[in-house]
């Protein structure tokens, strides 16, 4: 079950989906930063942002994910409070997004996280 924002419980995708949907992302990429890449792409061309989210069980608006200053992880522009924050992330949880979730979900099983 993926726990949305708002509390809520849903199916979350199968081991299979997960694989199909990280094979799809990581189709033509030949090495581990290109895969990186490839993720940040995925969250970009399908995720509208922003949405809700959760740090640390702090409700947040991802704003946007990206893999800024050449480091070797995603990381998700949030806001809280009225400020900006960066975060890792795999810190981030339940968007009540599908599309985000499901990417997310492939990103963590990609890493073996």
């Amino acid at each position: 079950m993926v726990r949305t924002a708002k509390g809520m419980s849903r199916p979350g995708p199968t081991d299979q989906d997960l694989d199909d949907l990280r094979g799809e992302i990581t189709v033509d990429t030949y090495n581990d930063d290109e895969a990186l890449t490839g993720f940040e792409v995925a969250f970009d061309d399908r995720v509208g942002f922003p949405l809700a989210g959760t740090v640390i069980g702090h409700e947040v608006e991802v704003l946007s994910v990206s893999i800024p200053n050449g480091r070797r992880e995603l990381i998700a522009r949030c806001r809280h409070g009225g400020r900006r924050y960066d975060v890792a992330l795999l810190d981030v949880d339940g968007s009540g997004d599908l599309e985000f979730d499901r990417i997310l979900a492939a990103y963590r099983q990609w890493l073996g996280a």
